[in-house]
């Protein structure tokens, strides 16, 4: 099946495949939010700056994930402070709010139509969970002076969500969702007007560090550049073995239903916002422009992406609403995203800062992605503070490194995934 972003999408962004030899200050490896905005800084600060994409221009995990604008981190700040202290976690949340409101300046600044809307709940599917996001919500008010998130109790999230599996949870008016898929082509388009070169169908299969350049050696052609930036995220493969240990590749899987009638959309999402709920396999769902339930649930760690994604995502969908059992699906896709083991995104610098690489935003990166390409940016052309902060963060391996990370974190899913239904 077609993804429904695909179906709905609103720029054509055909770009050539890269057939010769070329040379540039920078290349970027993936074509996604990381990619694409780093191209777009670098070629408005003047860089001769060239992107290569293996498919076609956020054709991975940035044009097809669940359109969830988030603040803050993949953990949160209780996470944040207990792990990291409780400075760096204030230093880190403010980086994740102006990501957050990064992404709306880009939506404004190059007018992308990509059905922005304000709005996240976040609720509990276990009661247990309650008094903690309630204390949640009260430490961000205090600590943090973030007044957009409020507590909602059993009755209020059950009004919202149309769900009465769920208990309560929080709600954040600051955080959003909108269309990932126009964002990201919006952010290619911005960047190839400011001069940026852009090839697509361009896999990258290998690259050497030499003493004065890198050469990147592409399916059918080359690029020598000063540096290289590696943006592939779950796409990474074996491009660098000294990044594989670090991030795992995890398939996640949406559908999207038949256009909804308007009792129905009243009934499940009366204030037209998105949801993450707190199981560990999470659950996230929204209703598209035209009033589709997009709905994203189940995942799993094989190399290729399941052919038979309908009764994967069904499942989840149906035992959150059971009134919608048997509903026509229209649309069903996958995409690889990458997850670190603490959940944090990597950030690192390579072969003496040739190559600097940002990535395992592990299903948080619509804002965070995006505005990495900012910090990417500055961190080549002058002040790298922020590329330097995010760098900071506790790196760990998979258990097994490289060679037995999947089966590792099979376990460790399976495990969750029981705890989730106990």
């Amino acid at each position: 099946m077609q993804s429904y972003y695909q179906a709905s999408r609103n720029i054509e962004t055909d770009q050539p495949n890269l057939v010769s030899d070329v040379e540039a200050d920078v290349c970027i490896i993936g074509g996604g939010y990381t990619g694409l905005s780093t191209a777009l800084y670098l070629a408005k600060e003047g860089v001769n700056v060239l992107l290569i994409e293996s498919d076609k221009l956020a054709s991975g995990a940035s044009g097809a994930n669940g359109g969830q604008v988030s603040g803050g981190m993949r953990r949160d700040q209780f996470y944040l402070e207990k792990t990291l202290g409780v400075d760096y976690a204030k230093v880190l949340w403010g980086i994740g709010e102006k990501s957050k409101y990064h992404a709306k300046d880009l939506i404004d600044k190059y007018q992308i139509q990509c059905d922005y809307k304000k709005g996240i709940a976040h609720p509990n599917h276990k009661q247990k969970y309650c008094s903690e996001s309630q204390h949640y919500v009260e430490h961000m008010n205090e600590h943090y002076d973030y007044h957009d998130i409020q507590y909602l109790d059993d009755n209020e999230m059950r009004e919202t969500s149309g769900s009465d599996t769920y208990y309560g949870g929080s709600y954040d008016e600051g955080e959003a969702h909108c269309h990932p898929l126009n964002y990201a082509l919006g952010i290619a388009k911005a960047a190839i007007s400011a001069g940026a070169k852009i090839y697509e169908n361009s896999p990258a299969i290998s690259y050497k560090v030499n003493d004065d350049h890198v050469k990147v050696i592409t399916k059918e052609g080359s690029i020598k550049a000063d540096r290289v930036v590696l943006a592939c995220n779950g796409y990474l493969g074996n491009l660098e073995k000294n990044l594989t240990s670090k991030i795992l590749p995890m398939n996640n899987y949406i559908v999207a239903t038949k256009t909804l009638d308007d009792k129905t959309v009243q009934k499940i999402n009366p204030k037209d916002i998105a949801f993450a709920d707190s199981r560990f396999v999470i659950n996230y769902f929204r209703l598209s422009a035209d009033k589709r339930l997009l709905f994203g649930g189940g995942e799993n760690y094989s190399q290729e992406l399941s052919s038979n994604i309908v009764p994967i995502v069904r499942n989840p969908l149906e035992k959150i609403y059971p009134f919608l059992k048997g509903v026509k699906i229209d649309y069903a896709w996958g995409g690889k995203l990458a997850i670190t083991m603490n959940r944090l995104p990597f950030f690192t610098t390579l072969h003496q800062d040739k190559v600097l690489s940002a990535q395992g935003y592990s299903g948080q990166g619509v804002a965070l992605a995006s505005y990495s390409g900012k910090i990417v940016s500055e961190k080549i052309t002058g002040d790298g503070e922020t590329f330097d902060i995010m760098a900071k963060i506790p790196r760990q391996s998979f258990p097994g490194g490289r060679f037995l990370r999947n089966p590792s974190m099979k376990l460790g899913m399976l495990y969750y995934a029981l705890l989730d239904r106990l």
